[in-house]
């Protein structure tokens, strides 16, 4: 065992959210393109970059350090322009370079299935605005720099009573045994953002943003906050495990919930909720939302 003063403090848990433009050369996929996005990502990083793949790829699946979310999109018409996220945490945000240079290599070579594309520009989103760190023109302008989930959370002055949220990918969530087939209520929606962001962090070993005996009065908060109306549907994906050769089926929910109340306080973490999405296969493409 260390002696006290030889411990390492954890250091509060690093985020980096990429967004890639693309660029298609004619695309096509015969369903949810996200596993095509992560297979063709881990084949390219075990080819050139082991160290990273091992790092992001070599661990349990619902434990892995990335977050990619895909176009929604089977069809990209040629010349169409369209965007690929992917939010590194902990130190997988040292393996942005690679990660960057394995996306522009996977254009060159193609998805299988999807086709071929080109990689036109490269940024982190930071909590407001975005930093380019690529370009096609260019090359490499920066070294993206990580930011930390607390940076994500910062509470408006503005009263804020409405917010609409969009699962625009899959959101696979529990609820009992069972996975959650209606629109999530407020609560249930913060616990599962606080049970991802914990969970992220015990696998980086970094901090989480709030310690969980200080979320009293957020949990008071998300009690008083309704749904007003909910178009929330069930989706169904299957595909077939590259470790198993078996045809798997992943069942979420999508479409968008408008959630009334007072939400001052909760809703910055739906904000960082839009960065580290939520529930299972998040690796894969699910779990993406967007706020309005």
């Amino acid at each position: 065992m260390l002696p006290v003063d030889e411990i390492t403090p954890l250091k509060p848990l690093r985020i980096l959210p990429l967004r890639f433009k693309l660029r298609s050369a004619e695309m096509r996929f015969p369903e949810f393109s996200g596993s095509s996005w992560h297979s063709g990502l881990g084949m390219v990083l075990a080819q050139h970059s082991p160290e990273a793949f091992r790092r992001l790829y070599q661990t349990n699946p619902e434990s892995r350090l990335y977050a990619l979310l895909p176009p929604m999109s089977n069809r990209i018409s040629a010349d169409e322009q369209f965007e690929l996220r992917i939010t590194l945490f902990g130190n997988g945000v040292d393996n942005a370079l690679a990660v960057t240079q394995a996306i522009a290599e996977l254009g060159r070579i193609g998805l299988r299935p999807g086709g071929h594309f080109e990689l036109i520009e490269a940024s982190v989103i930071e909590p407001v605005g975005e930093s380019i760190y690529l370009s096609a023109q260019e090359g490499f302008i920066a070294v993206p720099h990580s930011i930390t989930a607390n940076d994500y959370l910062v509470v408006q002055t503005k009263q804020i009573e409405h917010c609409r949220i969009h699962f625009v990918t899959p959101l696979r969530v529990k609820d009992g045994n069972d996975h959650l087939r209606n629109a999530p209520n407020y609560p249930q929606l913060l616990r599962r953002i606080f049970g991802r962001i914990d969970q992220l962090a015990h696998v980086a070993e970094e901090l989480t943003p709030l310690a969980k005996n200080l979320r009293d009065n957020l949990y008071q908060e998300a009690e008083q906050v309704e749904i007003m109306a909910s178009s929330v549907e069930p989706h169904g994906i299957e595909r077939r495990s590259a470790r198993s050769g078996q045809q798997m089926q992943f069942s979420g929910i999508v479409g968008s919930v408008d959630y009334v109340g007072a939400m001052q306080a909760t809703l910055p973490w739906l904000r960082l909720a839009c960065i580290a999405q939520l529930g299972g296969k998040t690796a894969f493409g699910f779990g993406g939302i967007t706020i309005s």
